[in-house]
């Protein structure tokens, strides 16, 4: 159930995108994620975590992108996240995100059938990379952090939660909801160092429960980097460091029309792009290493890797 706080924000960043320049190329909002299942949090009347929305477009077109992205930035303070979906996507990736839209995801602006636009899956077939991309992309919110922009309950929490959906996606046991995954780690705990897993479930309980905050940032990005190791070097069969496995997904990946995208992206801004590695595995290592300022921008604007279904 959607809470009332939630449907106010959402129906305010709604407003603002049908009277904007890209409306005519949105086919509709979709709120997944925590928020459409009822499960963000609140303390002190403040919102503790994101309100994740999906706006359905027909294509990827750096415009429309660019456009929804200026509707929605000074509704991020709020909450409000997420970004452009392409329908082509939808169709032919099984990713964390679009599981959860097709289970949870409500429909709050435009006549869209997700079960129709988003092909039902076995989350117990879920790829391998989901588990790395998860990982890889929580290395943001530590910048994040280190630049003032999120809490360090947050991040934290957000850094157990996604290890915890990486764990569970690894173990074909992956469920769409807070409540589902903790429960099945709870049943049975994954192959994860016990502090790993005492984080993980500290982290869910917290966010169905109320608990008390979560405060050690420093062992959270260390057990996330730890992590994205373990995933990646099941999804490469190669051992090495987080740093390495990026290297040699650098090596593996290549998707030229990202790069093509990427690179005519950084042009207009009058930077020199790297384009000897996918731009979002670079901006990964970028992350890693804890680089700050252009990156958040960079993440967000970047094309993520999807696997075939």
């Amino acid at each position: 159930m959607i809470t009332p706080a939630v449907q106010q924000r959402v129906a305010a960043f709604v407003a603002d995108l049908d009277r904007s320049p890209v409306a005519p190329h949105v086919l509709g909002v979709v709120l997944s994620g925590s928020a459409a299942r009822g499960e963000e949090i609140w303390r002190a009347g403040e919102l503790c975590g994101d309100i994740d929305l999906m706006v359905l477009v027909a294509r990827t077109d750096p415009r429309r992108i660019a456009g929804v992205e200026r509707v929605m930035a000074p509704h991020r303070a709020a909450g409000i996240d997420g970004g452009p979906v392409p329908l082509g996507p939808l169709r032919r990736h099984h990713t964390l995100a679009f599981h959860e839209a097709r289970a949870n995801g409500v429909v709050v602006h435009g006549d869209v059938d997700l079960t129709r636009l988003i092909p039902d899956g076995d989350p117990a077939h879920l790829p391998r990379w989901e588990a790395v991309r998860v990982l890889a992309n929580r290395l943001v919110e530590h910048v994040k952090l280190a630049e003032g922009r999120a809490s360090v309950h947050r991040v934290v929490a957000k850094s157990y939660e996604a290890l915890a959906e990486a764990y569970l996606v690894l173990e074909g046991r992956y469920r769409p909801s807070y409540r589902e995954r903790l429960d099945e780690l709870v049943k049975e705990p994954p192959e994860a160092p016990e502090a790993v897993v005492d984080g993980m479930v500290a982290a869910l309980r917290n966010r169905l429960e109320d608990g008390p905050d979560l405060t050690d940032p420093d062992a959270a990005r260390a057990h996330l980097v730890d992590g994205l190791s373990t995933a990646a070097c099941q999804y490469t069969g190669k051992d090495g460091t987080a740093g390495e496995q990026l290297v040699l997904l650098g090596r593996r990946q290549r998707h030229w029309k990202h790069r093509a995208y990427w690179l005519a992206l950084m042009l207009r801004q009058g930077r020199i792009p790297t384009v000897r590695i996918d731009p979002i595995i670079h901006v990964w290592q970028r992350a890693l290493a804890g680089e700050r300022g252009r990156l958040l921008d960079d993440w967000r604007a970047c094309p993520q890797i999807l696997e075939e279904r």
